[in-house]
């Protein structure tokens, strides 16, 4: 881990887990806190506007249109939205599986001049990750 609070991550006790959320620079939660608490004064604002503003009549009228909105809601299928998303993280994540440069192509890499100026044919079949040989590299 190439971060400097490695030794705290290391010692996080349980209830000491958020602290350490909080200290983490890459963290969700730093992320979206803002929008975590515009949202919540939203809600708390409409909540008490909701029960001690409004008449009952204008209860009514805001039930009604919370439901109207409701309905509409559904009709956006987000099981579909979320399908495209699903679909482009893991798009992404198998290109970046696939540009991973794994042993075998970098083993091939490193011992092909060898194969080339060898003249017994079973030297080649080491294995060149525990015996890659001389190599000469042209600078």
């Amino acid at each position: 881990m190439t971060v400097t609070y490695s030794s705290r991550v290391a010692n996080a006790t349980f209830f000491g887990f958020h602290c350490l959320l909080l200290r983490w620079r890459g963290s969700i939660y730093k992320l979206l806190y803002r929008e975590f608490f515009i949202f919540a004064l939203l809600y708390i604002v409409l909540s008490l506007v909701y029960r001690f503003v409004l008449s009952v009549d204008q209860k009514r009228f805001f039930e009604k249109l919370s439901l109207y909105c409701d309905r509409y809601a559904e009709q956006i299928p987000v099981t579909f939205i979320l399908g495209f998303y699903v679909t482009l993280v893991v798009n992404r994540w198998w290109n970046q599986f696939i540009n991973l440069p794994w042993p075998d192509r970098l083993m091939f890499l490193i011992t092909s001049p060898r194969m080339e100026t060898s003249s017994i044919p079973t030297e080649n079949t080491h294995s060149p990750a525990r015996d890659p040989g001389p190599i000469c590299l042209d600078s």
